[in-house]
């Protein structure tokens, strides 16, 4: 395990955090369904202004796995969980008295797990060399030319497609790259075969003369996709490909320089992209008719045309190391007491966000390299859970040794962001069995409470959940009633947060959540846009429903809930994003070396995958007819599908101890609408 604890340069923020001791008078009272007062409420806001001050802070970097301010983040949180001396959560190993290796339980602060790849450039694959030049072949006309070589970073980069590899050879210049396009237009005449060839090819497709789309009105048609580009030239035997944006197209992409957060299906050829004026001398120098890239472009316009450029040949050396990204859950538990110490309240958030906007930022390429803070979503939820466990510490602590009740556990997820796996790998390796998880309360995007506008004018809550157990509806009203705010409870909480996970394994739950804005997953979502006021209100209510359900002697009975319904809508955040379609599976396999795509979990009856008979564990191989390699290529083949598709996918099932290969159909269907990107 990488040693991510920051050992010095934490001084502000573990100041900080250092206000997380202020003492309050405890509720102990089960059942005592009155919130706070409005003196205690201004005292819990000021300590939860700290919290959230600090995690949404620039010095965390957006908090996304990769980045170090994720790992200051976790810091953080663990400082203050030992300041309240609460426990551990998680197992560790160490070195027994023979020096052989044990594990010992509840001896870590931290989960560590593999998160999906990052498409921040040097997190997940590094680059060990980058080199890229051309030669002009020695004549009467070029007698005494030296080799060119092209600069990294300011001529050229390799981008997310690539692959490693050292190639020499000559250039050909293929347009667009369209096989079939719009009335007839491909850019490759029959039989072109570009076995042993450089090719290069230019982004989006045939433009007009102000720089536009020719078929299409708004944008570019999916002819433009590059991904399909670059699987054409493969296929037709490019050993290397060379991106490069046309002249004079009217596209905010036009004049940068990708890298490789421009990514999609993986190739295991070299691929570059050049910066245009660069790309245009090497056009020029290579061909013998000494055209521009502007000239070449004039002729993809029109149509196919592919141009042998013969004046010399083209070098790449591209070496690429791929890097697991390690990040961590974070835990702490407050031990029970009596018959019921053993089962478990769950108290969780996620404190990771997207970091540098490098993925599912909702200000597209602009925002790449922007820090994106992430205030409400989630130093809001984390905030409250580091609230909540000092007032959990203070009212355990002021009740007698022998009351029963149960231990709490405070749970900070990561990689949320990225598709719930923090919380996906935690209840796949929980610290107690997962029947001992009694109920889990999910803090996601606490820090916007707003009047409600068309009922009563106070502050607006959604809390999904309330149909997970038996008589969870009817047990929550007097919370409802009493919490002072306009409660919109529902049965299911949406899909996309950490609840979901305990959901998939089903522990009953509850989600809390405050509403979308217009600055979610944007660089807006700053400090300056929180109500602290209102979090804390929100968390209070948290507070006494956990710990009245921590009290409480008898547990809650999970039910799953078949109804369908409005819930699959309620606090929707919406399908990822290029993504038309719902399957539902949760993946589960980021880490491993095994081809294909394992399912972690699925997320209901009424999805695709399980109509089609596929269960978790399950390991699907090709979908079709093109092999799945990794998750990430399964999301590049789903976010192809449009609802209606019918998709054959083969997988690997293990029967009797047996593995056996499967083939089965599943009908794609449109995701549940929300206004969440």
């Amino acid at each position: 395990m990488m040693n991510w604890r920051i050992r010095s340069g934490l001084a502000l923020a573990l100041m900080m955090g250092q206000a997380s001791g202020l003492a309050f008078e405890p509720r102990t009272q089960a059942g005592n369904a009155s919130p706070s007062t409005p003196e205690e409420l201004a005292a819990h806001a000021s300590e939860y202004r700290v919290h959230e001050s600090t995690l949404a802070n620039p010095f965390m970097e957006g908090r996304a796995p990769g980045t170090l301010g994720n790992r200051r983040a976790a810091d953080y949180i663990e400082f203050n969980l030992k300041s309240l001396g609460l426990t551990p959560a998680f197992p560790s190993e160490e070195a027994g008295p023979g020096g052989e290796r044990q594990t010992v339980d509840f001896s870590s602060w931290r989960q560590p797990f593999v998160a999906p790849p990052s498409l921040r450039p040097g997190d997940s694959v590094k680059i060990r060399k980058q080199e890229a030049g051309y030669k002009r072949q020695r004549n009467p006309d070029a007698a005494g030319q030296a080799d060119t070589a092209l600069r990294p970073g300011v001529d050229f980069n390799v981008i997310g497609y690539s692959g490693s590899g050292e190639v020499s050879g000559p250039l050909v210049f293929v347009g667009y790259g369209i096989e079939e396009g719009e009335k007839g237009y491909t850019s490759f005449p029959e039989g072109t075969d570009l076995t042993g060839k450089v090719a290069m090819v230019m982004r989006f497709e045939p433009m007009d003369e102000k720089g536009k789309s020719q078929w299409s009105d708004v944008g570019w048609t999916t002819n433009a996709s590059l991904d399909e580009k670059f699987q054409v030239l493969a296929k037709r035997g490019a050993k290397a490909i060379v991106l490069v944006s046309p002249p004079g197209a009217a596209d905010e992409r036009a004049g940068r320089l990708e890298d490789m957060s421009l990514s999609g299906r993986s190739l295991q050829i070299p691929v570059i992209m050049m910066n245009r004026d660069a790309a245009s001398t090497m056009v020029q120098a290579l061909d013998e008719k000494q055209r521009t890239l502007a000239d070449l472009r004039a002729l993809a316009d029109r149509g196919s045309e592919v141009v042998e450029l013969t004046s010399g040949d083209v070098g790449l050396a591209v070496k690429l190391e791929k890097v697991p990204l390690l990040t961590d859950n974070v835990g702490g538990v407050l031990k029970g007491a009596g018959a019921l110490a053993d089962e478990y309240i769950v108290i969780g958030s996620h404190y990771d966000h997207v970091g540098y906007g490098y993925f599912g930022s909702r200000e597209g390429g602009a925002a790449r390299g922007k820090i994106h803070p992430g205030a409400d979503d989630n130093a809001s939820g984390s905030s409250g859970n580091l609230l909540l466990a000092r007032r959990f510490r203070d009212a355990y602590a002021a009740m007698p040794a022998d009351q029963p009740r149960r231990s709490v556990l405070f749970l900070w997820f990561s990689a949320e962001e990225s598709g719930l796996n923090g919380s996906q790998h935690y209840v796949n390796h929980p610290i107690a069995p997962i029947e001992k998880h009694e109920l889990m309360l999910n803090m996601d995007m606490i820090g916007r409470l707003r009047p409600d506008t068309e009922h009563d004018g106070k502050g607006k809550l959604e809390v999904g959940g309330v149909g997970t157990a038996q008589g969870l509806e009817e047990w929550t009203k007097p919370y409802w009633e009493a919490s002072g705010l306009s409660i919109k409870p529902t049965r299911i909480g949406a899909s996309n947060s950490d609840h979901y996970s305990f959901q998939l394994k089903s522990v009953p739950n509850l989600f809390f959540f405050t509403g979308l804005h217009q600055e979610y997953h944007t660089s807006k979502d700053v400090i300056g846009t929180i109500n602290f006021d209102g979090a804390a209100q929100v968390a209070d209510l948290v507070y006494r429903i956990g710990l009245d359900a921590a009290l409480r002697p008898e547990g809650f009975q999970f039910q799953k809930d078949d109804r369908g319904g409005d819930d699959e809508k309620d606090q929707a955040q919406g399908p990822l994003t290029g993504v038309r379609v719902r399957f539902g599976i949760m993946p589960a396999n980021y880490s491993d070396d095994e081809p294909g795509v394992v399912i972690g979990g699925l997320s209901g009856d009424q999805w695709p995958a399980a109509k089609a008979g596929l269960k978790t564990g399950d390991r699907m191989t090709t979908w079709n007819g093109e092999k799945l390699t990794t998750v990430e290529s399964w999301m590049q083949q789903l976010s192809k599908a449009k609802p209606g598709d019918e998709i054959e996918i083969t997988y690997l099932r293990e029967v009797d101890g047996k593995k056996q290969e499967l083939t089965t159909k599943a009908t794609m269907v449109a995701p549940p609408k929300g206004p969440r990107e």
